[in-house]
């Protein structure tokens, strides 16, 4: 019985240890002249303990390439391939020279031959065929071009005249891509697939994804995913800030945004929502009046974000503000930067030391401050914000900065806005790396901030929200684990930090397409390979890799984890809990987790709660595709928080 054998260009020689050691009865063929390898690399990759067949190719076009494929195929031979592939018109001395090494070290041999324009009579290709044998084939390879069925059945007649096993004959091209699985039927060894639909290595050559069983895909269609709570929450607390009238459009409700749009009606701004664009008419005059706040009270649901934000903008206010909040917000932590604060006029008075209802008293006031990143970005955001309209310049320096791309988002739609705050590259810096580790190093970098006084917040004319990279990135890993899904509408270029998830597929060799403006993906079933990522700037990526993990061949690393204390739920130490109940086994050290997973993995039913954590919710409910029995979530309305429609979206895709 013949194998699937993974044609391999342009790639890592990991990924191609990682096929040779995890797909048992099957092959990998590295295509050595369509991959940038070392020596040592094909060493490393011919000499790894396996379970697939390793077979080495390195076709050549020009007579000046045989010299170089020749010594690729001899280190391949030397490192243990079991299979080399050797041209036809190979140059007799250099055809010898790997045929007798090949022999002298148990490599069997194929002796190839392709004609990439058309395709010969039957009598021409049994004639080459012949040629091959004499040549001492141990596998005859005969592949030519189709542009007819009549030319697939001219390659295929060939298997009247070999025994099962030796021959292997088919036509490339799209007219060809039939005689492939018809070659294999009639005993061909190999069926060549291209792990990914954009990895094949000749035309009409198929992809694992084209081999599965119907009922290997379990979500199939497309996913319309929410617009970003993060931009809108920022673009609509501006906009109250504002005085004038500002348009949003492609807003999408859910749980925060709704928060933030009770807080723009805290501010005296007139909310409208007509569809999916809302209009907000702002009537703040912070550089006359400082900020007017309905009551006293700003209710921020349960948004840290929204909170992290309005407790330094309360400080604008001329009277003691007090900031509430709902949920499991009242079980998180919200005194960052306090002592940053306080040097800059403001007094926090918690509820018990560190946690909503706080009430902001005092006036801040412009200043010099140095604040550390490890706690997160959403209060530095604020005070970027909120240090624009003090009476003098400020200055405003991080230290080991995290979540760096929402401190960009941030000062992006204030820009719109009218607002600047100029990053100061002569003061920003990492320390010299002679007299630091890389580790230590990173851990010092500093990012220094300028932001100028008493800036006008103008409002916006028209403002599109972006769509949540965060809600995409859940979807997208939906699609690699289960089956395939399709996003339209996504801005390849956005600050969001989960837009991370579209490189990481990427170079995981996830079979992922992009549009020609990378604004439309669909990302399919997948072999997973195992992988490690550091998620210090991308803490909602946990969610979706740790899914991505359960499903992939081995042991994956995530480090940065000790960011997930204080999401709605203590997310490491929930997500291992819950996902245990299903059968997925993690292990932790320090600030680093282990997922250790399966591709092919079967998970138990079980009761599991959300602990109210969205994400969570959203990770079991696509892990539940692939249990024994049924997986019941105690909340799963707590999606709502960020993508409400996510119920919906999944019941749809679900086959």
């Amino acid at each position: 019985m013949g194998r699937i054998c993974y044609s391999l260009k342009e790639t890592d020689a990991s990924y191609c240890r990682f096929l040779a050691t995890s797909r048992p009865d099957e092959a990998v063929e590295v295509r050595l002249d369509l991959n940038d390898f070392s020596e040592e690399e094909i060493r490393d990759i011919f000499s790894c303990e396996r379970q697939a067949k390793m077979i080495a190719t390195c076709h050549v076009s020009l007579p000046s390439q045989v010299e170089e494929a020749a010594r690729k195929l001899t280190t391949a031979i030397l490192a243990g391939a079991d299979y080399i592939d050797i041209p036809l018109d190979f140059p007799e001395n250099s055809r010898q020279w790997l045929t007798n090494l090949a022999l002298n070290h148990g490599t069997r041999i194929i002796v190839s031959w392709h004609n990439y324009a058309t395709t010969d009579t039957a009598a021409r290709l049994l004639e080459i065929a012949r040629q091959a044998e004499r040549q001492g084939a141990d596998i005859i390879k005969v592949v030519t071009t189709a542009h007819s069925p009549e030319d697939s059945a001219a390659v295929l007649s060939l298997y009247e005249h070999f025994e099962p096993g030796r021959l292997l004959a088919f036509a490339m091209g799209e007219a060809g891509k039939a005689s492939r699985f018809a070659a294999f039927e009639k005993g061909a060894p190999f069926l060549f697939v291209a792990p990914t639909r954009s990895g094949a290595t000749a035309p009409g050559q198929p992809c694992w994804f084209d081999l599965l069983p119907d009922n290997a895909l379990k979500l199939q269609g497309e996913a319309e995913v929410p617009a970003s709570k993060s931009f809108a929450q920022r673009a609509i607390l501006l906009a109250a800030l504002a005085e004038g009238t500002t348009k949003l459009y492609n807003v999408s409700l859910c749980e925060d945004v709704s928060s933030a749009i009770r807080v723009a009606g805290a501010l005296y701004a007139d909310v409208q929502l007509e569809g999916s664009t809302l209009t907000i008419e702002g009537h703040q005059n912070i550089l006359r009046d400082g900020l007017k706040v309905r009551d006293n009270t700003l209710f921020v649901g349960e948004s840290g974000l929204l909170a992290r934000l309005c407790i330094p903008l309360a400080g604008l206010a001329r009277e003691d503000i007090r900031i509430v909040g709902e949920k499991t917000l009242l079980r998180r932590r919200l005194d960052d930067h306090r002592e940053a604060l306080r040097k800059l006029g403001l007094r926090l008075d918690y509820t018990d030391l560190c946690h909503l209802p706080v009430v902001v008293k005092g006036l801040l006031h412009a200043g010099e401050v140095t604040v550390s990143g490890k706690k997160g970005s959403q209060m530095i955001s604020g005070l970027l914000l909120a240090l624009s309209q003090c009476d003098g310049e400020s200055v405003l320096t991080i230290e080991n900065v995290t979540s760096e791309p929402y401190i960009s988002l941030t000062t992006y739609i204030a820009s719109f806005f009218g607002l600047s705050g100029y990053e100061c590259p002569e003061l920003s810096q990492d320390n010299p790396a002679d007299t630091l580790g890389a580790e230590e190093e990173e851990e010092n970098a500093l990012r220094t901030w300028y932001i100028e006084p008493r800036q006008p917040i103008t409002p916006v004319q028209g403002l599109e929200v972006e769509r949540d990279w965060s809600a995409a990135a859940m979807m997208l890993v939906a699609g690699a684990v289960a089956g395939e899904v399709t996003i339209h509408g996504l801005d390849p270029y956005s600050c969001q930090s989960d837009a991370a998830i579209c490189d990481l597929l990427q170079n995981n060799q996830v079979d992922i397409d992009l549009s020609e403006d990378k604004r439309t993906i669909t990302v399919r079933k997948s072999l997973l390979r195992p992988f490690f990522f550091d998620i210090t700037d991308a803490p909602d990526l946990f969610a979706p890799l740790f899914l991505l993990a359960a499903f992939s061949e081995g042991e994956s690393v995530m480090v940065g984890i000790e960011r997930l204390r204080n999401k709605e739920s203590d997310r490491a130490a929930t997500f291992a809990e819950e996902f245990r109940k299903l059968g997925v086994q993690t292990a932790r050290s320090d600030d680093q987790m282990i997922i250790y997973g399966h591709q092919d993995h079967r998970l138990q039913g079980a009761a599991c709660s959300a602990h109210g954590d969205h994400r969570l919710a959203m990770a079991l409910m696509i892990a539940s595709l692939y249990s024994d029995g049924p997986v019941k979530i105690d909340d799963p309305d707590c999606v709502a928080k960020s993508f409400p429609e996510f119920l919906d979206v999944f019941n749809r895709l679900k086959r």
